[in-house]
């Protein structure tokens, strides 16, 4: 039994945050999917870390001043109504209303549009691992939108990814698409002021590539990918630093002026 967190307001900075220093609140769904590269970013740009494992009793932490979240992926769908997803929702709907900044990464993109009344479909075909059936790498392509977005300053266009997703965020008139491919529209979206999201895996690092397709089923068919980790990652992660490294400068910004 999980409590119900009081999300009717936002407490003061006295509940536990130091003044001054912003506090990065990791949703964590399954163990194999961590916040990767971002977590020594965040790290290095002077941000506490909380991280909530949602296969364990620790509740979601009730939204403070100055915190941003980060929702990671898993094998979940937004459309559960079993489990945590539904309170994971709500707690969406919250960061939502209040505009605090969040990024959701594949499935915490997905949580994100479905608190935000979008609708989560299967998508026309699961987009896994380095290549697509073809052989050739994934990539998207940025939108006019998301050029000239200060979230995707300095990111290559077209942009290669690591895709690991079955389900889709629909078109939307009230998501902005930044960056989008042929099988998926909704790849990099803003779904409010201060809330993104990314399907693909950005934030993959060398560990959680290889404990990936070491345990992740829709991975292990496709395992031969694997020897790929080495020159995709070396492509990736750069990529990876720059993004993340963006949002974290977006969400200080947001948070210095609430």
């Amino acid at each position: 039994m999980h409590s119900s967190a009081p999300w009717g307001k936002l407490p003061g900075s006295d509940q536990g945050l130091m003044s001054g220093t912003p506090q990065l609140c990791v949703v964590q769904t399954i163990p194999r999917e961590g916040p990767g590269l971002v977590q020594p970013l965040a790290l290095e740009r002077g941000w506490q870390l909380h991280v909530t494992r949602l296969w364990t009793d620790q509740p979601l932490p009730t939204p403070q001043q100055g915190q941003a979240f980060l929702l990671l992926g898993g094998p979940a769908s937004a459309n559960d109504r079993h489990g945590r997803i539904p309170e994971l929702v709500r707690l969406c709907q919250h960061l939502l209303e209040q505009q605090i900044p969040a990024l959701g990464i594949c499935l915490g993109l997905q949580v994100l549009a479905k608190a935000k009344g979008c609708v989560v479909r299967a998508a026309r075909q699961r987009e896994l691992g380095w290549l697509d059936p073809q052989g050739r790498q994934w990539t998207l392509h940025q939108t006019p939108a998301g050029r000239n977005h200060p979230l995707l300053r300095g990111v290559p266009d077209p942009l290669p990814v690591f895709q690991l997703h079955g389900e889709e965020v629909a078109p939307e008139r009230s998501v902005e698409t930044m960056a989008t491919s042929p099988l998926c529209h909704n790849q990099i979206a803003a779904l409010g002021p201060a809330a993104y999201g990314v399907q693909g895996h950005m934030e993959l690092d060398r560990d959680m590539a290889e404990r990936w397709f070491a345990e992740d089923d829709d991975l292990v068919p496709i395992a031969r990918q694997a020897r790929f980790n080495g020159t995709g990652l070396a492509t990736l992660m750069p990529i990876g630093r720059m993004f993340y490294g963006n949002w974290l400068a977006l969400a200080a910004e947001q948070l210095a002026a609430a």
